[in-house]
């Protein structure tokens, strides 16, 4: 039986949670304040993750398709695990397309992007035909390699002379509403609230009584290391370039420069958000054929892992025409409309339902 130690799921969680986020500039909308939005978000993020260990709790040995079947009954659970699975391929396809992008727009500029996202999906089905074990084990090793670059980074430029801590003045200039509205629901939902792609993994830990505490502290320290990166960018880039810029954290990493001797670290720095993405997209992609693998008890999981992969594939080339077009069109919507009734709503009836059938039970033998 696939058994995960508590140490590889904080590591899986920590780079999952960091991973396609340094992308954005998120809440970058309550300007300086974009710091405060990061952490005031954490908050209700680990508000909701208490709620989806709550529920994980309850049924310690199940993945979210075999709890929903068991809150709901097989025909209802069954439907809305396929939802579920369909919900997580848009991600999956999204953080598939925009790394692909990235590549191209900073590393391969000539090379067809079909090719860099076949070449990505082809190393996550090597990897996760080989069990999510391998996954995890690989992720204890990356996830202190991310966590040091991120803080060298934040050394060298401070050390390089870039930075204005005079951009971050004046604090909440325009009262607390910017920052609420910022705060929910875009930034708790993308990405602490992405977090519940891990009721698919959490069945798999040794130490169920330490799940709670993993998650929160993973979600902890992924808030504050993205809430320190939009501090850098701000006093780095300032309030209108961070809000333009493509890639925020890619223009910091540029201007790195000690005696014109570190210098040019963008590639590393591109190796490292590559990395990020490349488990994120990897985690919401499992989580999909382990869906299906628990409906239909599949006999060849490859042939399901390989069919699935190729499906992501296939919709992150055709389904959006650039990362700008998702970012400018498409982010707002998902993360207002479509992701809080699969993240925040669900959740919430699934353990208020179990309550319920738990406390009406003893009425029922009677």
């Amino acid at each position: 039986m696939t058994r995960l130690s508590i140490h590889q799921l904080f590591s899986l969680m920590f780079i999952f949670e960091v991973g396609s986020t340094t992308l954005f500039a998120l809440g970058i909308e309550a300007k300086q304040d974009a710091w405060i939005v990061i952490l005031a978000s954490l908050l209700v993020g680990l508000a909701f993750i208490w709620i989806y260990t709550e529920l994980q709790s309850k049924f310690p040995d199940k993945n979210l398709a075999e709890i929903l079947i068991a809150i709901l009954g097989k025909p209802c659970g069954t439907l809305l695990a396929i939802n579920y699975s369909i919900y997580w391929l848009y991600p999956a396809c999204r953080n598939l397309r925009e790394f692909g992008e990235l590549i191209v727009i900073t590393s391969l500029q000539d090379t067809p992007l079909t090719i860099v996202l076949l070449i990505f999906m082809l190393a996550s089905i090597y990897v996760l035909a080989l069990g999510i074990q391998v996954l995890a084990r690989t992720g204890e090793i990356t996830m202190p390699v991310i966590a040091s670059f991120f803080m060298g980074m934040f050394l060298m430029i401070i050390l390089s002379g870039r930075v204005d801590w005079q951009s971050l003045q004046p604090v909440l200039s325009h009262g607390i509403k910017p920052v609420l509205s910022a705060v929910y629901p875009t930034v708790s939902i993308f990405p602490f609230g992405e977090i519940f792609i891990f009721s698919m993994y959490w069945c798999y830990a040794d130490r169920q009584h330490r799940v709670r505490k993993a998650t929160m502290a993973a979600a902890a320290a992924s808030g504050i290391l993205l809430a320190a990166t939009l501090i850098i960018d701000v006093t780095v880039l300032g309030v209108p370039y961070t809000a333009s810029a493509t890639i925020p954290l890619f223009e910091v990493i540029k201007l790195i420069n000690i005696g014109d001797i570190l210098t040019n670290l963008d590639a590393l720095g591109i190796i490292i958000i590559f990395l990020g993405g490349f488990y994120k997209m990897s985690l919401l992609f499992y989580g999909i054929v382990s869906i299906y693998n628990t409906l239909f008890k599949t006999k060849n999981s490859k042939i399901l892992l390989i069919s699935t992969g190729f499906l992501v594939l296939w919709v992150a080339v055709v389904f959006e025409p650039s990362y700008i077009f998702h970012r400018t069109q498409l982010f707002p919507f998902d993360t207002d409309y479509f992701y809080p009734a699969f993240l925040h709503v669900i959740p919430v009836l699934l353990l208020l339902i179990h309550w319920i059938k738990k406390k009406s039970a003893p009425f029922q033998i009677k």
